[in-house]
């Protein structure tokens, strides 16, 4: 395999495109926006000055992996020809994968593999093509380039030979690989962020403490543990037999799922969008989208150095 694709080029796309391109791979990148096709050119070229000063990239090869190894193209048949691996980053609409994967099949060589993204699409439920052996999921985290974590979701109809294949493709590009065997709704990693999402509205809306105040609480508190002990070795340092008898406090109710947050509508309202607004829970001073991701980005990629450093990360 010596060519991939990446259909979408935003905020998932572009650096899915970067992360093969610095795998060595040729890489097709393809939107149906000229301009979305530009500036992911230039978040590429920003991702990798950022790499590069975390001394993680050589910034002699900026315009290698930038330009040579990529070609950034409006032409979904010059972008799937020849290509060995297709991976869609488009809107989360059934109807626009749909009709993308029946495109994908009539387009691309009859040996490609076609995965999406999804982050909650089951896709096995209405992509039609001529080769559902070689149709999966692979969902990333964002940022791709610098969060390892892939979930391989495997179909009803995939081959083992096609899940080996992605998982050694991705394996090799550096990344944290899973194998979910049957789809479920948000797979692993959302499940858990969603299920901890509920609590901290709850907590908000209920006037408990502050944004400010449960963020301290998660990271000076139990997210310290999580990159050592994870979720379930925890509790084999907590004692299996505490555990039980936790498990027997019924006084803890989860919260219900109420399909909405009246702080977030509030947020929304007043243009308070997140960083891309410069506000949100937060107020980011004035500071651009780009400076302020440039800044997440840097303490990330010492975060990641140092797990990987202690083999917290394999």
């Amino acid at each position: 395999m010596k060519k991939v694709t990446v259909i979408g080029a935003g905020t998932m796309g572009h650096s899915l495109a970067m992360v093969f391109a610095l795998g060595g791979y040729q890489v097709a990148l393809n939107d149906l926006s000229p301009e979305i096709l530009e500036k992911s050119r230039s978040l590429i070229k920003a991702n990798l000055d950022t790499l590069a000063e975390a001394k993680l990239f050589d910034p002699a090869q900026r315009e290698e992996v930038a330009e040579k190894r990529i070609t950034y193209t409006n032409d979904l048949g010059q972008a799937v020809a020849g290509t060995g691996f297709v991976v869609e980053a488009v809107v989360e609409n059934v109807e626009v994968k749909k009709k993308l994967f029946s495109e994908l099949d009539r387009l691309a060589p009859p040996e490609a593999i076609l995965a999406s993204n999804t982050s909650y699409l089951d896709i096995f439920k209405f992509v039609e093509t001529s080769r559902p052996d070689k149709v999966l999921i692979t969902h990333w985290f964002a940022p791709p380039h610098i969060v390892p974590l892939v979930e391989i979701v495997v179909g009803p109809q995939t081959s083992e030979q096609t899940v080996q294949t992605v998982k050694r493709l991705h394996d090799e590009l550096g990344k944290t690989t899973i194998v979910i065997r049957k789809f479920l709704p948000g797979f692993v990693g959302n499940r858990m962020q969603a299920a901890l999402g509920l609590e901290v509205f709850r907590l908000l809306e209920g006037g408990y403490a502050s944004p400010e105040d449960l963020d301290k609480a998660a990271k000076a508190g139990f997210g310290l543990r999580l990159p050592i002990l994870g979720v379930v070795k925890r509790m084999d340092f907590t004692g299996l037999d505490l555990v039980q008898h936790v498990l027997k406090n019924k006084s803890y109710q989860p919260p219900e799922v109420p399909g909405r947050s009246q702080i977030v509508d509030d947020l929304v309202a007043q243009g308070r969008r997140g960083v891309k607004d410069g506000a949100g829970f937060y107020d980011y001073g004035g500071r651009s989208s780009e400076e302020i991701m440039h800044e997440r980005d840097l303490k990330l990629l010492k975060l990641r150095k140092f797990l990987e450093e202690l083999g917290e990360l394999g």
